[in-house]
């Protein structure tokens, strides 16, 4: 089981989401709101800029309550600048101050990039990157969406579409000043199968938003579980949309009873990430393993992936390997056809 992380050893990481939203969908609102909620207590917050001076990180701290030891201002809002050594250094210092004994005990953190960032770059971070991905699990990537003038920033923002496309959650801002139903309709053909929760005036209960191991529920399942088992086709096989959405992303779902040779698996699958490249925008599954009490769980950002990790037992109900590739112009008939073959190599 070398070739695995242990569920136990990833249990014990330092959970982290990030809340990204286009500038003006009401992203730092709803953060000051989450941190005033005593689920949210021990978050502590890594905020990204944009310009010379920290607004943003200003108004965290006037207004949240969490205090100016609590957020890290990252640098000037440019991610596509090495992001990976910029995160990093914002990550160690929070752990710095905490072992020093200048910041209080945390059980979480929130990374709320600029409103013009692009979540990848963020999320192949905390997966690729040694020194984060030591310490810290993604459990969950979130955008916040304007109900008002979300339509028109999607159209005109390849980074406002990155946003929606690539979060596990879209949380619809500004519902009581707008009809977001136009706005859904955008938002399906985007990521046909992210939850979509409604934000009235700023706020939200965070277990609507976040997976329950996030918010460190005794004994939640993995999110990627918790994900699949929320999708609305429950645990019969997902129909491809492929046919429903031409323009925009599409989800593939695989499904076998059988559990396949995990390294014929993790070969193919490799293959699909390089060839796929930015054209696999997410990819969540259970896979089982021969002669394994319960599934591998993989999940990976584009052609990064999470470190697979061994469950001790397979969740209760589907006991199938499952995968849902969430694609923007990638060809779905090879990866299914790739998919069939697993389970009649020799």
């Amino acid at each position: 089981m070398s070739r695995f992380v242990a569920d136990a050893v990833e249990r014990a990481q330092l959970p982290v989401a990030i809340l990204g939203g286009f500038l003006g969908s009401g992203k730092t609102t709803l953060l000051n709101a989450l941190l005033r909620h005593p689920a949210m207590a021990g978050t502590a917050v890594a905020i990204n800029e944009f310009g010379e001076v920290p607004i943003d990180q200003h108004l965290v701290e006037a207004d949240s309550g969490a205090g100016p030891d609590r957020t890290v201002t990252m640098a000037n809002g440019c991610l596509c600048c090495d992001l990976s050594g910029d995160l990093e250094g914002a990550v160690m210092r929070i752990f710095a101050r905490r072992e020093s004994g200048a910041l209080p005990r945390f059980d979480r953190m929130l990374v709320e990039p600029s409103g013009l960032a692009d979540p990848a770059p963020i999320a192949q971070a905390l997966l690729r990157n040694p020194v984060l991905s030591r310490v810290l699990r993604l459990d969950a990537i979130l955008a916040t969406v304007d109900a008002a003038f979300g339509a028109g920033q999607l159209a005109r923002h390849p980074e406002a579409r990155a946003q929606v496309a690539l979060a596990d959650r879209l949380l619809l801002t500004k519902t009581d000043l707008a009809d977001p139903a136009p706005l859904r309709a955008a938002l399906s053909r985007l990521n046909p199968l992210a939850p979509v929760a409604d934000i009235r005036h700023g706020a939200a209960e965070p277990a609507a938003l976040f997976p329950a191991r996030f918010l460190g529920t005794p004994g939640a399942p993995p999110p990627v579980v918790e994900w699949l088992d929320a999708q609305p086709h429950g645990p019969a096989p997902a129909h491809d949309h492929a046919h429903a959405h031409s323009k925009g992303a599409c989800a593939l779902s695989l499904v076998s009873d059988a559990p396949p040779d995990w390294a014929v698996f993790d070969a193919w699958f490799r293959r699909v990430r390089i060839e796929g490249g930015e054209r696999l925008l997410r990819a969540k599954g259970l896979i089982g393993v021969p002669g394994q009490p319960g599934p591998v769980v993989v999940q990976g950002v584009q052609h990064v992936l999470h470190p697979p990790v061994a469950l001790p037992a397979w969740p209760a109900g589907d006991r199938r390997s499952r995968l849902v590739l969430i694609t923007d112009g990638l060809p779905h008939a090879p990866l299914r056809a790739g998919w069939d073959a697993l389970f009649h190599a020799a």
